[in-house]
């Protein structure tokens, strides 16, 4: 039994369709639906008595979390965003540095640094979209303490090699922060052999866990030796009696940085869907991922489609970009094909859910329109 196969069917947005735009959002499996059926019953049948049921629950998935990761539970948070982590990391770092980051990265490297006033530097990428050691290392400034980077550019698909970039921050002692929502639930990060600082993730692409939940690692440096911006209730632990704000003590944990009542249907959600990731295991989704682009780009090589994003395998992830040929999202949509085009460019999501028969249908619709030009 082949189980990708198998995990497909899963996926109800296959039954009549080819999706290709996972780096946009991830589908919602059967199973999903029925899990999240269940918590809502839970909910209804208990009202607010399942909480301290669900307390535990969410500690069992924090700590799952973090060996993922090779982390402490202690360093694990839940965020609502990556928008949510960035600006939280602004606001607790000092802003009396340079921060490096990426031209082709998220506006969420930058915007936030921008926006609290740190000076920002941004590291070009060639026209394909590579990025080079040579020009982080030369845009590299003695006051530059903070480096951000995707794991993988939402842009262009380009898969940075974090261990030579932590092992470059380690060196001159700077902060390692890595947003991870292209590459989380395909890839594995160990953070102590990357020396990351700070990683951050929305699982609604890559671990199809819908929007509103994410993650965010912090290194016990930046847990216990900055000031948390924002304080919720459960920041804190209260010295005297419990809620009495004339006498208390900030957590030096990540939990510190959840604000509010937890979103406990989120992140049993998120814990459900890393079960999953888990069963079908992190390394065989990696060499799955990478071998249906690399079939994709050999079809495109056959047929003389131009690939935008020809990388080496090590700089590979599961979104590629190809010549769109005239080809715009309303006639892939015509051809039962989700993927996002734009700027005559087709940018392609490739998860373990899809097959070599998507990619053959998307060549055959390309080279049709290729022909007619």
């Amino acid at each position: 039994m082949n189980k990708w196969n198998e995990t497909r069917k899963d996926f109800p947005i296959f039954e009549k369709q080819i999706y290709l735009q996972t780096q946009g959002g991830g589908p919602i499996s059967y199973s999903l639906i029925e899990e999240t059926k269940r918590r809502l019953t839970e909910q209804s049948l208990h009202g607010s008595e399942i909480y301290a049921e669900w307390d535990i629950e969410v500690e069992k998935i924090r700590e799952h979390f973090s060996k993922l990761i090779n982390g402490k539970s202690s360093n694990f948070s839940f965020v609502p965003s990556t928008s949510f982590a960035m600006n939280t990391l602004a606001y607790s770092l000092n802003n009396d540095c340079r921060v490096l980051t990426f031209k082709d990265d998220f506006p969420n490297s930058s915007l936030p640094w921008l926006n609290k006033g740190y000076k920002v530097d941004f590291v070009e990428s060639d026209i394909n979209g590579e990025i080079y050691f040579e020009d982080i290392l030369n845009a590299i400034h003695s006051d530059t303490k903070i480096i951000i980077t995707s794991h993988v550019m939402y842009r262009t698909g380009f898969r940075q090699n974090l261990k030579q970039i932590g092992e470059l921050c380690r060196e001159k002692d700077i902060l390692f922060i890595v947003d991870a929502t292209q590459s989380f639930g395909v890839f594995e990060i160990d953070v102590k052999d990357l020396h990351i600082d700070a990683m951050t993730f929305h699982a609604y692409k890559w671990m199809n866990s819908g929007t509103g939940i994410g993650g965010m690692y912090l290194s016990d440096n930046i847990t216990k030796g900055y000031k948390k911006p924002f304080l919720g209730f459960t920041s804190v632990d209260y010295l005297s009696k419990p809620h009495d704000t004339s006498n208390y003590k900030v957590i030096n944990e990540a939990s510190a940085y959840e604000l509010g009542k937890t979103p406990y249907l989120n992140i049993l959600i998120l814990g459900f869907m890393a079960k999953q990731i888990e069963s079908l295991s992190i390394n065989d989704i990696q060499k799955r991922v990478l071998n249906l682009v690399e079939y994709c780009l050999e079809k495109c090589e056959e047929n003389n489609i131009k690939i935008i994003s020809n990388f080496k395998r090590e700089n590979l992830s599961g979104i590629v970009n190809i010549k769109a040929y005239g080809i715009s999202k309303s006639n892939l949509k015509g051809e039962s094909i989700i993927a996002r085009s734009d700027s005559d460019i087709i940018t392609l999501g490739i998860h373990y859910y899809n097959n070599e028969e998507d990619i053959d249908k998307l060549i055959k619709v390309i080279t049709k329109k290729k022909n007619e030009l």
